[in-house]
C-alpha cells in the first residue's frame, strides 16, 4: 500500500453530472494547499453511466482511482469499501452530490492533526427540505445526544474525516444492518475515537437527486437502535457509567 496523506472517499450512486467537477474540485484543493492525497471514486452500483465516468477519470489521473459495486449495497457497504481500499493516512468520506466543499478539506485535516481521530461536519444551515431537516434534528437530539451522551448536532453529515487505521479497525460491519452509517459516531465513541465536530458549508443539489425516503428514515434507524444496543450492550453501559461517574465528580 502506498502512505499519502489522504483519499477522499466520493460514495456515488447515479451522479453522472456531479462526478468529474467534484473530483477536479478536489484535485484542485490538493494542489493548491500541497496536499499528498488521492480521490477514490466508491461506484455503489450507478446505472446512469457514472460507471463510466469514473473509470475515465481514473484513467486519465494518477491521483484517481474507483472501485465499482456491481450493484447497488447501500451507503453503509460504500463506506466500509472505501476504509478498506483507501491508501491515505485520513480517509475523508464526502457524499458524491455536491453539496459540500471540498475547499474545506484542509481544515479537516488540520483537526485531525490536532490529536482528533474523527472529525465531522455540521450543517449548521442545511440546504435540505424541512421534514428531513426536523427528522435530523429529533434524532440527534434524542438519539444521538441524549441516548449516547455524545456533543453531536448533525451524526448523519456526509463529510466526515477518519484516521484510517483506527476506522478499519473500529468494526464498522454493515451485514444485518439497514444502514449502520447512521450509528458510526456512537461506534467511534464506544471504540475510544475522540470525535471533534466543526460547522460546515452544505450547498443545494445542482443535479440528480437525493434517493433518501424521509418517511421510512426513522423506521430504519429505529430498527438499527435496537440490534447496535444488543450488539454494544456492555460497552454502553460502561460508557453511561463513566459519564455519570464524572457528573457527579
Amino acid at each position: 500500500m502506498i502512505d499519502m496523506e489522504c483519499t477522499t472517499i466520493l460514495l456515488i450512486r447515479n451522479e453522472k453530472d456531479n462526478i468529474e467537477p467534484l473530483t477536479r474540485d478536489i484535485l484542485d484543493v490538493y494542489s493548491e494547499n500541497d496536499i499528498d492525497g488521492e480521490v477514490l471514486l466508491l461506484d455503489d452500483g450507478s446505472t446512469d453511466g457514472s460507471s463510466e465516468i469514473c473509470d475515465r477519470l481514473a484513467e486519465a489521473e494518477d491521483r484517481v482511482r474507483c472501485v465499482h459495486h456491481g450493484v447497488n449495497k447501500g451507503r453503509s457497504y460504500a463506506i466500509r469499501t472505501g476504509f478498506q481500499e483507501s491508501r491515505g493516512d485520513v480517509a475523508i468520506i464526502m457524499d458524491g452530490d455536491r453539496q459540500y466543499e471540498p475547499k474545506e478539506i484542509p481544515l479537516f485535516l488540520a483537526k485531525i492533526r490536532e490529536g482528533n481521530d474523527v472529525v465531522t461536519g455540521w450543517r449548521h444551515q442545511r440546504s435540505d427540505p424541512f421534514i428531513r431537516k426536523f427528522i435530523s434534528r429529533v434524532y440527534n437530539k434524542y438519539i444521538i445526544q441524549r441516548r449516547f451522551g455524545l456533543d453531536i448536532k448533525d451524526q448523519n453529515s456526509g463529510f466526515k474525516a477518519f484516521v484510517r487505521t483506527k476506522a478499519v479497525s473500529m468494526g464498522f460491519d454493515p451485514e444485518g444492518y439497514l444502514g449502520l452509517h447512521r450509528y458510526i459516531l456512537p461506534l467511534a465513541a464506544l471504540n475510544g475515537m475522540k470525535i471533534e465536530e466543526i460547522p460546515i458549508v452544505h450547498y443545494t443539489r445542482p443535479s440528480g437527486k437525493s434517493y433518501i425516503k424521509f418517511y421510512t428514515v426513522p423506521f430504519l434507524a429505529l430498527r438499527d437502535l435496537r440490534k447496535f444496543n444488543k450488539e454494544h450492550r456492555q460497552q454502553i453501559r460502561s460508557a453511561r457509567a463513566s459519564r455519570s461517574m464524572a457528573k457527579r465528580t
